[in-house]
């Protein structure tokens, strides 16, 4: 199966730095581009299936791709992003300055490390990856498609690693940039990543 990866177009969230986790912020004017931008990069892998994260900026990204491609989207539970539960809304820094000992857990061993109120990175490599097997399975009746799953930075850094066999731990060495691609193959048997973190779409309209 040939699997693509897209992140969703950017927020204010994004843009202000702000951890974003399962909250409905929308994509801002950039994000908006973003998403046109890799509903034009998809034209060319028709037919494909598309599946999406039910969050707002997914599903706004994802029908970006939908309205150009003219394919259904189709939500798929468990690719949502990372729970970060009270960590929602702050910044880098005010998290080190209120949590301080799980900010520390995080930066030695960040896979068990839960969320206050949250998720671990375990816990969404599990849920994603399941996902991933699912829609697998339900590609085998229509092996000559594609299958493009719009996501999120953390559930697209686990599932790359979870299909290298790469430890967990090194998600942080995988660049997901808004509004970008990552290509890869699956078998039962094998998994290829062709590319990560495509950016080239986006350029083209700077």
């Amino acid at each position: 199966m040939k699997l693509i990866l897209i992140r969703h177009g950017e927020t204010d969230f994004n843009r202000d730095g702000r951890i974003q986790g399962q909250g409905a912020q929308p994509l801002n004017a950039t994000g908006l581009a973003q998403a046109a931008a890799a509903a034009r990069a998809m034209l060319p892998e028709m037919p494909f299936s598309l599946y999406c994260s039910p969050i707002t900026r997914a599903l706004q990204t994802a029908q970006a791709i939908s309205d150009t491609a003219h394919v259904k989207a189709t939500p798929l539970q468990g690719v949502e992003e990372l729970d970060p539960g009270e960590f929602e809304g702050l910044t880098g820094p005010q998290m080190r300055e209120r949590f301080p000992e799980i900010m520390a857990s995080w930066d030695r061993d960040p896979g068990p490390t839960s969320m206050p109120g949250g998720e671990s990175l375990l816990q969404v490599q599990a849920r994603a990856w399941k996902a991933v097997t699912w829609v697998r399975r339900a590609a085998q009746a229509n092996p000559d498609q594609n299958v493009v799953i719009v996501t999120h930075n953390f559930p697209i850094q686990t599932i790359v690693c979870q299909a290298l066999g790469m430890p967990l731990n090194n998600y942080r060495r995988l660049s997901v940039g808004l509004g970008s691609i990552t290509r890869m193959e699956l078998s039962d048997s094998t998994a290829k990543l062709v590319s990560m973190n495509e950016s080239w779409h986006l350029d083209e309209d700077r």
